[in-house]
């Protein structure tokens, strides 16, 4: 009888736990199907609240134009990565989602992301005409597990009635590093010791730093290591370094601070002549500026490069509906859904056949600059920076802090970068 017992119970057991599984599995269904039968998308990316506008009307007429399926879209404000790390750990991933141009390797990394080769053999048109070289940052180990939705290049954004009150000509973008240091200190003013009005403004994030290293010829990583003491990578970052401490025509990171507002304000409220930034800023400056302004090519070194600064649509490796998730990624790389998207000026498209598009990349400003940058994208160093799966990290830990100090006239430029090489190459790039 003890024997039957047993037998008895294992098998109420292995009933109960039959029916938990299918239990789970229609709880799970239910999450990606509607009430109405439609085939649930979620769609989670960044952006400020004017992206989230643009994006919410491309999901509506997707539905519209699908009407068996749905998009639930999660956006994200700030603190993309913190989210989409935390859903990864919890297996609550979305369909589709951003993520950053040098974190494909990062994310490859953990399984957590579809490989896009079956669906692009499938579909060639999510992947036509692109910018040659942007691709290469959504691959890892050889496969696509990331596709460029646009990318934004940094130009050198111009206040025309600052330039005309100082008897200036507009520089145009055959211009040269030394003729931009020139005119920031030229439109420069100082009013009984104090600076009114700076010529120019620099973030210091990696971006804007590795376009004045890129332009010298500079390898900032190289051979799988950091490699920011090298006399090239030195030359571009003197150059900020003067323009904050030696000349003081464009406001330290500490001064910024200091002054409650960040370098994009200070240009929009008229304090600075010169401002490099991406095309994001664009839809922005539209509304915001009140003054004449246009944009240029930055200012060139012995070579050109512009840093790939680009948001890239991944699919989940959990999702049920993979097929509906590239669905949806296809009607956001499409004509109409990038017409709804970039037709504000967030960026540029990633198909070269809509740069001559009115409806897609739109002025002002002038857009020849934008689209000139396609060819000197950057895909040799940060390419491989990006694929050393921590970027991130090197970025935020090493890099930043150190070059702040910097320039904020804590160190200098030779300090910095030695400090940043040993310890990055001594924990990450062993």
């Amino acid at each position: 009888m003890k024997s039957l017992y047993k037998v008895l119970k294992a098998s109420t057991i292995m009933l109960f736990c039959l029916t938990l599984i299918i239990s789970m599995a229609g709880c799970n269904e239910m999450k990606t199907t509607s009430r109405e039968g439609k085939i649930e998308i979620s769609f989670m990316g960044w952006g400020n609240e004017q992206e989230r506008e643009l994006y919410t009307k491309v999901f509506k007429e997707f539905e519209t134009r699908n009407p068996g399926y749905k998009v639930n879209y999660i956006y994200v404000p700030k603190d993309y990565d913190t989210k989409l790390k935390t859903m990864i750990i919890g297996n609550t991933m979305p369909d589709v989602f951003y993520i950053g141009e040098n974190l494909a390797t990062e994310y490859a990394k953990s399984g957590k992301l579809a490989v896009l080769d079956p669906y692009i053999e499938k579909y060639p048109e999510l992947v036509a005409n692109f910018v040659p070289g942007l691709l290469e940052y959504g691959k890892y180990q050889g496969k696509q597990y990331a596709i460029p939705k646009d990318w934004s290049p940094y130009a050198m954004y111009i206040n025309k009635d600052l330039f005309k009150e100082a008897g200036i000509p507009i520089p145009t973008s055959d211009w040269t590093m030394e003729e931009f240091m020139d005119l920031a200190q030229k439109l420069t003013i100082t009013e009984k010791g104090k600076i009114t009005q700076y010529g120019a403004a620099l973030e210091t994030w990696w971006a804007p730093w590795s376009i004045f290293v890129g332009n010298e010829g500079g390898k900032w990583f190289n051979n799988g290591k950091s490699n920011l003491n090298d006399p090239k990578v030195i030359k571009g970052l003197k150059r900020m370094y003067d323009l904050f401490q030696t000349y003081k025509a464009a406001p330290s990171p500490a001064a910024t601070k200091q002054a409650g507002m960040g370098q994009s304000q200070m240009f929009e409220t008229g304090k600075v002549a010169m401002f490099p930034t991406g095309r994001w800023m664009v839809p922005t400056y539209r509304q915001a500026l009140n003054f004449e302004w246009t944009a240029v090519e930055m200012p060139k070194g012995v070579t050109r490069v512009t840093p790939v600064s680009s948001g890239q649509l991944a699919v989940s490796n959990e999702s049920d509906h993979k097929e509906a998730a590239v669905k949806l990624l296809r009607h956001v790389l499409s004509k109409e859904g990038l017409k709804g998207i970039l037709g504000l000026g967030l960026a540029m498209p990633t198909n070269t056949q809509f740069f001559d598009d009115p409806d897609i990349v739109t002025a002002p400003p002038e857009v020849e600059p934008y689209k000139a940058m396609a060819e000197y994208l950057d895909t040799e160093v940060q390419l491989e920076a990006a694929r050393s799966g921590h970027f991130s990290e090197y970025m935020e830990k090493y890099v930043t802090p150190e070059l702040d100090a910097a320039f904020n006239g804590k160190q200098s430029i030779e300090e910095a970068v030695e400090n940043i090489d040993e310890q990055a190459n001594t924990v990450l790039f062993k």
